[in-house]
């Protein structure tokens, strides 16, 4: 006899973080249920329980929120790359600023400014840069995304979040592959050459550079695999190859250049910038743009000021800066990210950046004997590292602008300025990464009077 197991009927009252319906049982347990808006009612399957809370899946919806939308990419359900598509534009910006301000209002920290999210007009095909998998299927190589809290590839036949030209080509890519008999990489019986690939396009200069990662240097038929690349999209500048170990952005694995050069070009707030295989930037160009006017805002640089960039990275933020500023020091622990910042400031003819590789917390103590008037920091997701942090607040810089990509660390962060004697005056959200639930966002913080 087929085993009956209960369902309930439930609302979605409230939003978790990553955009999950929180819902009550009639006993008052919480439920976080996938695919399910606020104000939605629907039937679902508790799949799972902990102490305080468990996860459930929607079995029949019963009501429908006004705000839910059909998703443009068949692979949405699947796909680990979106995650917010079945909700309506307006109300993604929405949730994003909702999200940043139960972070910080849980700190009970000052009355601050909280400015609407700074949206897109069109929030598809905007990520300049994507890194895709490979495994061999079995019609031939399969490129994609990782399933969500998986392993498992997900073979993308269209995308919405990466441009069309980047389209085209990892699609070329994979039909070159199937052509020339080219495998993806097997981790199970260590056989097969390709990995992954990272593709930049620039938004400016329409050109694409690509970063190859191999299980090893056997590609015999490498010279026949670029010719018809570049046949097909001359808008190609340049392919790397890695034998890759790590395949992340950060790894040090040796970069050979099998054809053009190593960097594309774009442009943000009228600075040029050459972008590497692995440079740091940001993902969203067009978004980039009212990020780092923003943060400029923030500033109110007057041309006699001494300015930090802190997590500087290619100097992006300290070389927009520069014309406003009498002096910019940036620091970053990625060598290559520096000498790019240096390259790009030679480039603009900035003369008054300077650039130095370590920790944040360790070349800043360099500088505590001097007196700065503005600090950008823009630290990776984990935010920064307290003693960073309380060597900012002994140097009493009186204004700190910080860009966060997560609101958990920013929020802790604040604290510790607070702590310290900083007043946090306004937050603006930017939607850097539309049908997700990332968000980034700009901060102003001042020193007490």
């Amino acid at each position: 006899m087929e085993e009956f197991i209960p369902t309930t009927i439930v609302e979605a009252i409230d939003f978790t973080h990553d955009a999950l319906g929180v819902c009550k049982l009639e006993d008052g347990y919480t439920v976080f249920v996938e695919d399910m808006l606020k104000g939605e009612k629907a039937e679902i399957l508790v799949t799972e329980r902990k102490k305080n809370y468990g996860f459930g899946k929607v079995i029949e919806r019963i009501e429908r929120s006004p705000y839910r939308v059909a998703p443009k990419c068949k692979h949405f359900y699947e796909c680990g790359g979106c995650s917010l598509m079945h909700m309506d534009y307006d109300l993604q910006v929405n949730f994003k600023k909702y999200r940043l301000e139960a972070q910080l209002r849980r700190l009970a920290t000052d009355d601050f400014v909280l400015r609407d999210t700074i949206a897109m007009m069109n929030p598809y095909y905007y990520r300049n840069k994507v890194e895709i998998k490979f495994s061999q299927g079995e019609k031939g190589i399969e490129a994609g995304f990782f399933q969500a809290k998986s392993h498992r590839l997900v073979n993308i036949e269209e995308c919405y979040i990466m441009p069309k030209k980047t389209f085209e080509t990892l699609t070329l890519i994979k039909n070159i592959c199937n052509e020339l008999k080219i495998r993806a990489y097997d981790e199970l019986s260590k056989t097969g050459l390709l990995k992954s690939a990272v593709i930049r396009e620039s938004f400016s200069k329409k050109e694409i550079v690509i970063l190859l990662q191999t299980s090893n240097n056997e590609f015999t038929s490498q010279e026949e695999f670029i010719a018809k690349l570049l046949k097909k999209i001359p808008e190609i500048k340049g392919i790397g190859r890695s034998v890759a170990i790590d395949e992340s952005m950060l790894s040090l694995d040796n970069i050979e250049l099998i054809y053009g050069r190593n960097f594309l070009n774009d442009v943000v707030n009228g600075i040029s910038y050459e972008i590497g295989f692995r440079s740091f930037f940001q993902t969203n160009t067009l978004q980039t743009e009212k990020l780092y006017n923003k943060a400029l805002e923030y500033a109110g640089l007057t041309g006699k000021d001494k300015v930090i960039d802190a997590y500087c990275g290619i100097g992006s933020i300290g070389l927009g800066a520069a014309k406003d500023s009498y002096k910019v020091y940036g620091i970053e622990v990625v060598k290559q990210a520096i000498l790019d910042a240096r390259k790009n400031a030679e480039k603009n003819d900035i003369q008054n950046a300077f650039f130095e590789v370590g920790t944040a917390e360790t070349v800043i103590k360099k500088w505590k004997k001097y007196n700065f008037d503005v600090i950008f920091i823009d630290p990776p997701r984990k935010g920064c590292a307290k003693e960073f942090i309380d060597a900012v607040i002994g140097m009493k810089i009186p204004k700190i602008v910080y860009v966060s990509c997560d609101p958990a660390t920013l929020a802790r962060d604040i604290t510790i300025f607070k702590a310290g004697g900083y007043i946090l005056k306004e937050v603006t959200p930017v939607d850097m990464f539309p049908q997700t639930t990332h968000v980034e966002s700009v901060s102003l913080l001042q020193l007490k009077k």
